[in-house]
């Protein structure tokens, strides 16, 4: 069975070595293999405003989430690229979706509280819908592999639930949908080990940070008590998240990175880590460079993916509102 492909990511801040390495590393490795038939890889915008953010530079943070896309080594001629509130199907879709969805599934998820919990007073419906509209991102297409996070699982059941209570109240329309779990799924912050790195705030590394901003933050992570560079993720969480940024990165395994640091102190671990990571980053920023010299070619790519994307997404909902009886 050939698989067809859906994620994307919220333009909520820059992305960052988490996201690349949770996220991207895996997309890129699904677009070259023979049994991918279609990949879209999203920026989804409208899930970006359910949380705080900036009229004046939320259409530039899309655009930069795209061009990560891009640097990081997605292909055009292999997958589509696109802006979710460029595709208007993906909110048609999760309108009729609403109509079979019980709020009880939607209550029973720790999405809405987690983020009422960040942002008390951005309170609304949008927070307890999101996973209705992430349902509908990946069904238009009628995808049934979701690259995603651990975290993310509970959303990707209640999208096979929504899939298959449409089904059973319409005629077979959406195949199951599987999740796609990757290594290094879960880097972590590096000033609060046992929270995901953000997009947001200092804790993370951004794609786009300089040499000397990534020692800087290197070299003010958090370490744990004892000397031993070991990777134990319960007794030595912050010192295990900067083996695997390094294991990930160098391709060297852990154990090796654990014997060659032997006796070594945490700091001389720590720069030797930063340079890891910058030398890592370096051919990313020069090909990121090179896009943003040339944005109108970026922009006429997405332009032709979007469109490629509505037509995928329309027969979609023309088969969802035959079987409904709307059209």
């Amino acid at each position: 069975m050939s698989n067809r492909i859906f994620s994307g990511i919220r333009p909520s801040g820059k992305l960052h070595l988490g996201n690349y390495l949770g996220a991207i590393k895996n997309w890129i490795e699904l677009q070259d293999k023979p049994d991918t038939e279609q990949a879209i890889f999203a920026v989804v915008d409208y899930h970006g405003i359910t949380t705080p953010f900036d009229p004046k530079t939320y259409k530039q943070q899309a655009m930069d989430v795209i061009l990560d896309y891009l640097a990081a080594g997605l292909a055009p001629k292999k997958v589509l690229l696109m802006r979710q509130s460029r595709v208007s199907q993906h909110t048609e879709l999760a309108w009729i979706f609403n109509t079979i969805t019980p709020v009880s599934w939607l209550d029973r998820l720790p999405t809405y509280r987690e983020q009422l919990e960040k942002s008390p007073k951005y309170n609304h419906m949008g927070l307890l819908d999101y996973p209705v509209l992430m349902a509908a991102d990946i069904l238009i297409y009628k995808s049934n592999v979701v690259p995603v996070g651990e975290d993310q699982m509970p959303h990707i059941d209640l999208t096979n639930e929504i899939a298959k209570k449409f089904n059973s109240m319409f005629g077979q329309t959406f195949d199951p949908v599987k999740a796609h779990l990757a290594e290094g799924a879960r880097i972590m912050s590096l000033q609060e080990p046992t929270k995901k790195m953000s997009k947001t705030g200092d804790d993370g590394i951004a794609l786009s940070d300089a040499p000397d901003v990534i020692r800087e933050k290197i070299k003010k992570a958090v370490t744990d008590s004892g000397k031993e560079i070991i990777y134990d993720p319960e007794k030595k969480p912050a010192v295990s998240n900067l083996l695997t940024i390094h294991h990930l990165l160098s391709g060297k395994a852990i154990k090796s990175i654990e014997n060659e640091y032997f006796g070594k102190s945490y700091s001389e671990f720590k720069s030797d880590l930063a340079e890891v990571v910058a030398d890592f980053l370096k051919p990313f920023q020069e090909r990121r460079k090179e896009l943003e010299a040339d944005m109108t070619y970026v922009e006429d790519l997405l332009i032709e993916s979007e469109e490629k994307a509505k037509e995928m997404a329309q027969k979609t909902l023309d088969e969802v509102k035959t079987r409904m009886g709307l059209l």
